[in-house]
């Protein structure tokens, strides 16, 4: 059999990303001021991922039928193809509608969590909407010896059957993401700031977040609340393949919470180091995680950059999210360890939270360059479909497309802010974090560092 993954996007001067936000994707739309413009493009040139549970399907397929992947409607083998693998996202919502409708003699196999969110909008006679976790659903039923046209074309004019193939697997079992074909068509690359392209190769580790941000955060939508782990000695044998396959030692974990479960932390860094694996890779993580005995073993095995979310400076706002967090004389601690260990830090702020005002998001952002941490980045606060968030602010939504709904665009009527306010701070949170000249010269420093010693 002839699939196509044909995986779409609207055409944006900014990063568009399907596998961010638990798999709704987000839209790094940095402002409109000059030098936020600067920053979209950059950041668009130099990250690019598509999600790993599509790569996943295309990994399970490939075992006995032929699987292409494609962003081009234009793709001839599209027309030639026996089915479609469709990947949703809300950040091109409507674009991938409006795809639909140009194929509708096509059999078209659904994926992704947003697709599940809004079924009625995905569900077509000549679709099937996957349930989360798609790559699961593809597993199972090649398990089972159903990839077959007779039973795939069954299962248009019956899609209940879908629901016999989502029993819980052993994550060991799923094959490594597609990332051999990919990467010789697309950028596979995560370079935040430094002046040395290289191949990143996405890996997952673990699945499912417990954490209380539930409320507004999609991960668990996806994954589930219950944490699931691969074996270290799967991870490790994963690592090694990528490094011969592809001569890449660079990874991004794209694990919810890294260093979640903290014996199956400890163990994969004490085999990294004790393989001499000479990896260096990227982590989004709770400062709750780190410690004064965490941090060294994760620069051992070659941490480089982690992603910690702190949001806000204001309790007050926290706690209207719901969202668990340890106090600020501990985040300073803890990032200034990491960073005085060699590990750059990223915290991620969120800006028009529902008790934000100007004074708070101002005194967020000074907050941000108070913080010994390399990078920041500042996202909007996004009621999502499917979250009891949505639910809790729907009668207020006043964003129609559902591609705005990108984590940097205001999209509902909030009390204290305009849409134009969260957008102006927006453009100010960036330029004021990365527009001085102390700023730029550690940013250059690390980046001339990376190349010079090819990390």
């Amino acid at each position: 059999m002839k699939f196509v993954i044909l995986d779409v996007y609207p055409d944006k001067k900014h990063r568009l990303v399907k596998d961010t936000a638990g798999g709704y994707g987000t839209g790094n739309d940095f402002g409109n001021s000059f030098f936020s413009k600067i920053l979209n493009k950059y950041v668009d040139q130099s990250i690019g991922m598509p999600a790993i549970e599509v790569m996943i399907i295309s990994s399970i397929l490939k075992k006995d039928n032929e699987v292409h992947y494609t962003r081009d409607l234009h793709d001839k083998k599209i027309l030639d193809c026996d089915y479609i693998i469709f990947p949703s996202s809300i950040i091109a919502h409507e674009t991938e509608l409006n795809t639909l409708s140009k194929f509708e003699n096509k059999k078209i196999f659904v994926t992704g969590i947003f697709a599940n969110t809004m079924k009625e909008k995905y569900l077509k006679k000549n679709t099937v909407v996957v349930k989360n976790e798609s790559d699961i659903f593809f597993y199972n039923l090649n398990k089972e010896g159903k990839l077959n046209v007779k039973f795939l074309d069954n299962l248009f004019l019956n899609k209940d059957l879908i629901d016999n193939f989502y029993s819980p697997v052993n994550l060991d079992d799923l094959p490594y993401p597609d990332w051999l074909s990919y990467s010789k068509k697309y950028r596979l690359r995560n370079d935040f700031f430094s002046l040395k392209e290289k191949v990143a190769i996405p890996i997952l580790a673990t699945r499912g977040c417990p954490y209380s941000c539930f409320f507004y955060c999609t991960y668990p939508l996806q994954q589930g609340r219950k944490v699931r782990a691969r074996s270290v000695k799967n991870i490790i044998e994963e690592i090694k393949y990528w490094k011969k396959a592809l001569g890449a030692n660079k990874f991004v974990f794209r694990d919810p919470v890294f260093s979640i479960n903290r014996k199956h932390t400890i163990e994969f860094c004490n085999e990294v180091i004790s393989q001499k694996l000479n990896i260096t890779f990227m982590v989004e993580t709770h400062l709750n995680n780190l410690d004064d005995e965490m941090i060294p073993l994760l620069k051992k095995a070659g941490l480089k950059l982690a992603y910690v979310g702190v949001e806000s400076s204001s309790h007050f706002v926290l706690k209207d999210m719901k969202r668990f967090t340890v106090e600020h004389d501990k985040q300073f601690q803890v990032i200034k360890k990491c960073e005085d260990s060699g590990i750059k830090v990223k915290t991620m702020f969120i800006i028009g939270n529902p008790e934000d005002t100007k004074d708070t998001i101002i005194a967020s952002i000074e907050y941000a360059k108070y913080l010994p941490s390399l990078y920041s980045q500042f996202s909007v606060f996004t009621p999502y479909p499917g979250t009891p968030a949505y639910n809790e602010f729907k009668d207020i939504i006043t964003e129609t497309k559902l591609e705005n709904f990108n984590q940097y665009n205001l999209t509902f009527n909030h009390k204290n802010l305009s849409k134009e306010d969260v957008s102006n701070l927006k453009s100010l949170a960036y330029y004021k974090y990365y527009f001085n000249l102390k700023k730029i010269l550690q940013i250059l420093k690390y980046s001339l560092k990376s190349k010079l010693y090819n990390i």
